[in-house]
């Protein structure tokens, strides 16, 4: 069994990655900067930058809020390295935005709205899923909701005359991320140095 070494290992994508890494062929360690393994799975949080690049493993970012200079940084680094980053590791969410994209380029004229929810210990507001998205869409503004223990909720509005489309995701579990994190770490093991994404892990299957 191959071993996963994950940064952010008490945290709750850290712990349910671990639990479900087996599945995917890996056994999970925390990271130390001493540790080897086949890859390193990263759900820590911005200021471990510099500590996680310093591991030379295959890396998957699921860590979200950098800076502009620290994401040059993550840049530079895979130019020596394969890394995988991702602000959401749900195939869903990633459809989410495929079809959004295609709504926005038939739909030129409409109003676009975002709102996104998430439990109430999410730190980041907007979500780095969100942001993705208002990139994505060239919109400036979502409506940003935490409370509970809501895992998360996007949804993506465009308004016409007379008519509205409502494009939706709903995570029901914590799992669903993890199961896309392990899927990606296993997915770039034996790639080539450069910066790869959820595009990248389904050019092959959703044509």
């Amino acid at each position: 069994m191959k071993t996963l070494l994950i940064s952010g290992f008490d945290g709750r994508m850290g712990q349910e990655c671990a639990r479900l890494a087996p599945e995917y062929g890996f056994a999970a360690r925390e990271y130390a900067a001493d540790a080897d393994g086949a890859a390193l799975l990263d759900f820590s949080h911005p200021d471990c930058l510099a500590k996680v690049l310093a591991c030379p493993l295959p890396l998957v970012i699921g860590t979200t809020g950098y800076t502009a200079a620290q994401q040059e940084t993550i840049r530079q680094a895979a130019q020596s390295r394969p890394i995988f980053q991702a602000a959401n590791f749900s195939p869903g969410v990633y459809l989410l935005g495929l079809l959004a994209e295609k709504a926005k380029s038939l739909l030129p004229d409409w109003d676009v709205s975002l709102a996104e929810i998430h439990h109430a210990g999410k730190a980041d507001k907007p979500s780095g899923t969100a942001q993705a998205l208002m990139h994505s869409l060239q919109i400036f503004q979502v409506l940003s909701i935490r409370g509970g223990t809501v895992p998360g909720i996007h949804e993506i509005g465009f308004y016409g005359p007379g008519e509205h489309l409502g494009i939706t995701h709903t995570a029901e579990s914590r799992a669903v991320f993890a199961h896309g994190a392990l899927q990606a770490a296993n997915w770039i093991t034996d790639k080539g140095p450069g910066i790869y994404g959820m595009r990248d892990l389904y050019k092959n299957e959703w044509r």
